[in-house]
């Protein structure tokens, strides 16, 4: 049976969904990456339940997202996903956003990584067939992640936070998303009421557990942020966040940012 190599999920952004300002947030786009990428493993058979046998499984490397603008209230949006490329430890998956009527309203690169648990090493995923990583020819027209630098300046902003019970997924590191909670929670409500992030770049280094306790440093340039996660020892995360001016924090006033 041929596998489908692009892999598609349609939505409803629900008012429980959104932000303040009444559209979907960073963290859900994020979110949905996590969620679609792993219905379309699930389909390929290189999904939890394959590799969970070898007690291997994928953990996210980097994200890069782009939007052009994001859903509001009750606004109908697919989400598409298809793998641009693989090798024994790799696989570099992109995605496309659209609404309703077709348009692209942003783009999403992630590249995974199979984790060998056990060891908490990269393991070796060539045992699996290769048609179970169906490559397809669809164009994702955003830069890859580029290097992310830990802010070292004069200027930089530092806080700390201990992560705890809810921070973490089953694996027992803390989730993705909870990264970004932490980061995007650094501006207050004002900041989001005049922009938007048009592009987020995260790249992930080390695990962090419970009951760690962390710094987040900020720097800032213009609309540019470089952002890290810090331990004592090492950086966890890095990321960069670019934003966009909005004219109006109420969808009602602006439905499209």
């Amino acid at each position: 049976m041929t596998k489908s190599a692009v892999y598609t999920h349609s939505y409803t952004l629900t008012a429980g969904e959104s932000n303040a300002e009444g559209r979907m947030p960073l963290t859900l786009v994020a979110e949905r990456v996590i969620e679609v990428a792993t219905e379309h493993a699930n389909a390929l058979g290189i999904g939890y339940a394959a590799l969970i046998t070898k007690n291997i499984g994928w953990v996210l490397s980097r994200m890069s997202i782009e939007m052009y603008r994001y859903p509001v209230i009750n606004d109908q949006y697919n989400l598409s996903t298809w793998i641009e490329s693989y090798n024994r430890h790799f696989s570099n998956r992109n995605f496309r956003m659209t609404d309703s009527n077709g348009n692209v309203i942003g783009y999403m690169r992630t590249v995974w990584v199979a984790m060998d648990f056990a060891s908490r090493s990269i393991a070796d995923i060539s045992s699996f067939e290769r048609d179970s990583f169906p490559i397809a020819d669809v164009e994702c027209p955003i830069e890859r992640t580029p290097r992310l630098r830990t802010p070292d300046s004069e200027r930089v902003q530092s806080s700390e936070y201990t992560f705890k019970y809810c921070d973490l997924d089953f694996n027992r590191h803390v989730n993705t998303i909870r990264y970004l909670h932490l980061i995007l929670n650094h501006w207050p409500l004002e900041h989001y009421d005049k922009f938007t992030v048009a592009r987020f770049d995260i790249l992930f280094h080390h695990e962090c557990h419970f009951g760690q306790t962390v710094r987040l440093l900020v720097e800032e340039e213009g609309k540019h942020a470089d952002c890290a996660i810090v331990l004592p020892e090492h950086t966890a995360i890095n990321a960069a966040i670019t934003w966009r001016h909005v004219k109006s924090a109420c969808p009602a006033l602006q439905t499209k940012n």
